[in-house]
């Protein structure tokens, strides 16, 4: 089945391939996290919140690390850590070799949470996938790392057409 967006003049060229791949990546990321969203709201928390998890450390990992393997801003976190952090599972604190630093550690609450919710999103994604053959997962892996890595390669804006 092939995605096209909606047109409405006639004489607009049909879309490209790469713009129907685009648009099936967006698609499928919104249904993904759409059931994550509604899988995490049993547990009381939202995707950023278990991605923080996720990534904290009983030792503390650097707000900055996390944000950038978020893709996000610092500032975006903030509130989000303050959250968890009011439920008991990460604590902030500054990094003792750089005061400028927070580190967001993982609390022995935090890692019990994970403990009981990782299994079942684990599960819940595998299911999600199982449309997928083995190898299909491997290959779709391959090739989403690919544009990932490629993506991480382009400039953040594109020489304009207009000179």
């Amino acid at each position: 089945m092939s995605i096209q967006p909606d047109i409405s003049s006639a004489d607009v060229m049909p879309a490209e391939p790469e713009f129907e791949a685009y648009t099936l990546l967006r698609q499928v990321n919104l249904m993904m996290d759409t059931y994550n969203r509604y899988d995490l709201r049993r547990e009381d928390l939202t995707v950023p919140q278990f991605m923080i998890l996720n990534y904290a450390t009983p030792e503390g990992i650097p707000l900055s690390t996390i944000s950038s393997r978020m893709l996000c801003d610092n500032s975006n976190l903030t509130g989000i850590v303050e959250r968890l952090a009011s439920k008991g599972f990460v604590e902030r604190r500054p990094d003792p070799q750089d005061r400028r630093v927070s580190l967001i550690s993982l609390t022995p609450a935090g890692a019990e949470k994970l403990r009981r919710i990782k299994p079942r999103h684990h599960a819940g994604v595998s299911r999600r996938m199982r449309t997928l053959a083995p190898q299909e997962v491997a290959q779709l892996r391959t090739l989403l790392q690919t544009l990932f890595d490629g993506l991480l390669d382009q400039p953040t804006t594109e020489p304009s057409d207009d000179h």
